[in-house]
């Protein structure tokens, strides 16, 4: 794999302001929207520039809470397409419960979802856990509640790492009309959203391996194999609005 170039502009490791917790954003703020959609739209050049999925405003300077996500399921992952979304002031639970139930959509599925019968994912009946600055996993964390995916970072550019993290959570937020809204999210998408939420916490992906384990586990882009990247597509996603 082809070594990707950042932009200058992305705040890199090392810098302080990767470490500082994000500060909420206030009805003013957000009425303001005018420096709302300069921000955006400078979030997402950066972000697309890079061939990034997500990309958090700490990443550019600005130490507020937000970030944009967006995960085309064209690219041959097994998740629905999830379009560009901003997320503002966001909350992350972590599904704590070891959750059996299978997530993958059938015809079935989507039927009785369309007549109000049944969610499709229905996390909010399970024992949850807010995301915090110490942990990203469940309790107790097995195969079923639990998801490692191979992960990078525009600000740790052009390494990669395998990453364990809740394989379900409920992330409520804000959207640009400050509206609040709330998805439940499986698998690809989840590990998604918690990794660009790491950013607003001060933290980075690599924060999320044990240090003991650290230089073993970091794989430089050239030294991706074509194991690593096959591994990706195996993984699968979901998610649902509730709100």
């Amino acid at each position: 794999m082809e070594i990707v170039n950042i932009s200058k502009n992305i705040v890199k490791v090392g810098n302080k302001l990767l470490r500082e917790k994000a500060l909420p954003w206030s009805k003013e703020e957000l009425n303001d929207v005018r420096r709302v959609e300069k921000l955006l739209e400078k979030m997402y050049k950066e972000m697309k520039d890079c061939t990034g999925t997500g990309i958090a405003a700490p990443q550019i300077g600005v130490n507020k809470q937000l970030f944009l996500l967006e995960l085309p399921s064209q690219e041959g992952l097994n998740c629905p397409n999830f379009p560009l979304t901003a997320f503002f002031n966001p909350k992350i639970k972590l599904i704590d419960q070891d959750v059996t139930k299978p997530s993958r959509r059938t015809i079935t599925d989507f039927k009785k979802f369309l007549h109000g019968s049944e969610k499709l994912l229905n996390l909010s009946q399970y024992k949850t856990k807010f995301q915090t600055e110490e942990s990203t996993l469940p309790t107790i964390p097995t195969e079923n509640n639990t998801i490692t995916m191979l992960e990078s970072c525009l600000s740790v550019p052009n390494i990669f790492a395998h990453v364990q993290r809740s394989k379900r959570c409920i992330i409520t937020f804000l959207d640009i009309t400050g509206k609040e809204r709330i998805i439940e999210a499986d698998g690809i998408l989840a590990a998604c959203f918690q990794h660009e939420y790491d950013h607003l916490l001060g933290k980075i992906f690599i924060d999320r391996i044990d240090k003991s384990e650290l230089s073993n586990k970091l794989i430089y882009t050239t030294e991706l194999t074509e194991d690593n990247l096959r591994e990706i597509f195996k993984l699968h996603g979901d998610f649902q609005i509730i709100k």
